[in-house]
């Protein structure tokens, strides 16, 4: 279990919170919240924020265990070979932070859903160069532009985070297009070749040759 991780479980039960409770606040599910308290999930520092907010913790916590994480890196860097001077201009031999840091924080463009439009971006932490488990270079963003997967606690403004992928698993939320419309729904392959696509009021059943799969969702991001 990491620092952050222990801050979250001692904060809940300091509030004598379930980790539905606490889920439910912060818009995230309970068993997201076991898995964070156990060290098996690593959270952006944007949903540790808004845990910490919750639950009233100092944010002091999360620098701490950032600037852990990046001296654990430095300490990992093989060392600089001397460069001698040439022609007595100076060389400077002073470790690049920047780049460091690109190889620990990666921004992704975060797009509308419906136009496909760049509406913002996301500075998410990687490890081991991926990203809640999935690969850094195989994850996408997107903003959710109505209330039509209200039911599946997916709202207008929701960022979505997807996984890149061409595969089905039945009953998991993909966004896909459909006859060129853009669509946030959860699917289930059907016999004949058959997709059915489920939303709030309505479940409509389609030829599999028709949906053009763009992603799998993976994570919800809700301001409050």
């Amino acid at each position: 279990m990491n620092k952050t991780a222990e801050k979250i479980q001692l904060g809940r039960l300091k509030k004598n919170m379930t980790t539905k409770a606490l889920g439910k606040k912060c818009g995230l599910t309970a068993n997201y919240i076991e898995q964070v308290e156990s060290g098996k999930k690593i959270i952006s520092e944007s949903i540790a924020e808004k845990i910490f907010k919750v639950l009233e913790i100092k944010p002091e916590a999360l620098t701490q265990e950032a600037m852990a994480r990046q001296q654990e890196y430095v300490k990992k860097r093989p060392v600089a070979k001397p460069v001698e001077k040439v022609r007595h201009h100076e060389v400077d031999l002073a470790p690049s932070w920047s780049g460091a840091l690109d190889n620990i924080l990666r921004k992704y463009p975060v797009y509308n859903a419906h136009t496909k439009k760049e509406v913002g971006q996301r500075t998410i932490p990687t490890l081991d160069k991926k990203v809640e488990g999935y690969h850094c270079d195989k994850i996408s963003f997107i903003e959710v532009f109505d209330n039509t997967m209200s039911g599946y606690n997916i709202l207008e403004d929701d960022v979505l985070m997807m996984f890149l992928t061409q595969d089905i698993t039945n009953d998991k939320i993909y966004y896909f297009e459909f006859e060129n419309t853009p669509y946030v729904r959860k699917l289930r392959k059907e016999q004949n070749k058959k997709i059915s696509m489920y939303s709030d009021n309505q479940t409509e059943t389609v030829d599999m040759q028709k949906i053009k799969l763009i992603g799998k969702i993976v994570k919800l991001e809700r301001l409050l």
